[in-house]
């Protein structure tokens, strides 16, 4: 069976990251391509690169009608079996385009934006969608009522796939923690408190910065320095926070990572300050290092931290709560339960060979309806 994954981009986020590893996983009984809304993105440029099918078709601004012809045309020359949208907007122009070219759809739902409140409009199109889509998927739990409330979509159609990693990837080794530590200048002792991801507000990495502020005041006997990892718009503001802050050598700035496995290691805790979360990949990826969690209690975090058990959760966007948290850490024995519990966990619910099977139990089922997978196969043969 031919799949098109349909997404906004192939930047380095967490659903993109998800599809561009379940597409390089590769199944004999599959062949995947990608078409994007708005732009390619450097996980789509590595996917061509590598053989992949992947076209951009160029949204426009606005509610793009012409787009619906433009993704009719691209199915008509990709020819795939079954299209899979990922998130609500390319679920929109992708599952009409798909009705209009007699293709099966899923819908995977992977987060959702802030505010989220119920739109009459939205909800009108809704209807028209859910007659021509064969599965819809949520990433967690919090995502399936967010679609129940907001899009009023039907809970007996909505399934919890949670997001799943590559745990072979991801797990502690105490002599590259030491290599990694000493290329990051971190004394043996030194509590490393780590983040990873995109610098964009619903992230909230402001907070964080608050936070690590508060932690100082609040624990001055406690040695400790901050990394965080990424890039994007809002690294000025949090630079200009930082200066405001005096965090100074505490608080390290490290840019884009490409070698985050590596880099976890490092760490001793990994905090996660999200005003909005579905199920975080790289929350997993940490917990899959065996690193004990300090998180907001939002969207699917709860489902993925047990308080005290793998890490604490605090109120949304509360610096002082989140600094109290972190002070806990300070425990190397607690750390360490924590950490292994973490793994756990990983291994027990979210893994990439789960989330894969459970995508291609949907495809298979979808198509055994349709019957339009044997007719590919008889045609190929």
């Amino acid at each position: 069976m031919k799949v098109c994954h349909v997404m906004h981009t192939m930047g380095v986020g967490g659903a993109e990251v998800l599809i561009s590893n379940m597409i390089r996983r590769g199944s004999p009984e599959v062949e995947f391509c990608v078409v994007l809304l708005d732009e390619m993105g450097p996980l789509g440029d590595q996917l061509a690169g590598e053989g992949i099918e992947v076209r951009c078709v160029g949204r426009r601004p606005g509610v793009d009608w012409r787009l619906l012809g433009d993704l009719k045309k691209t199915f008509i020359e990709l020819a795939p079996d079954l299209v899979h949208c990922h998130q609500y907007t390319p679920w929109f122009y992708g599952g009409w385009a798909a009705a209009r070219s007699k293709l099966p759809v899923v819908f995977t739902e992977h987060g959702r934006h802030q505010p989220d409140r119920p739109r009459v409009r939205r909800i009108l199109f809704n209807r028209y969608l859910l007659r021509r889509t064969g599965a819809i998927t949520a990433v967690s739990g919090s995502i399936k009522r967010a679609l129940v409330e907001n899009e009023k979509l039907p809970a007996d159609r909505i399934r919890v796939l949670y997001n799943g990693i590559d745990h072979h990837r991801f797990f502690a080794d105490e002599a590259g923690r030491r290599r990694m530590r000493d290329e990051l200048h971190l004394a043996p002792d030194e509590l490393a408190i780590g983040h990873a991801g995109r610098l964009m507000s619903v992230k909230n990495q402001a907070m964080l910065l608050r936070a690590l502020a508060r932690l100082r005041d609040l624990r001055p006997d406690l040695e400790w320095k901050a990394l965080l990892a990424g890039k994007g718009p809002l690294e000025e503001e949090l630079r200009r926070l930082h200066a405001e802050l005096e965090l100074g050598e505490r608080v390290v700035f490290l840019g884009q990572r490409r070698d985050v496995p590596e880099l976890l290691r490092a760490f001793d805790v990994f905090a996660l300050s999200s005003f909005s979360e579905g199920t975080s990949v790289t929350l997993l990826e940490a917990m899959a290092t065996e690193l004990p969690v300090v998180a907001t209690r939002v969207g699917g975090n709860p489902e993925l931290i047990e308080e005290g058990v793998n890490g604490y959760l605090t109120p949304n966007d509360d610096a002082e709560a989140f600094a109290q948290a972190l002070a806990r850490m300070d425990d190397p024995a607690l750390r360490r339960r924590m950490g292994q519990a973490a793994r756990s966990k990983v291994l027990e619910r979210f893994t990439e060979e789960g989330m894969v099977e459970g995508f291609l139990s949907i495809y298979r089922d979808l198509l055994s309806r349709d019957g339009r997978a044997r007719g590919r196969g008889e045609e190929r043969s």
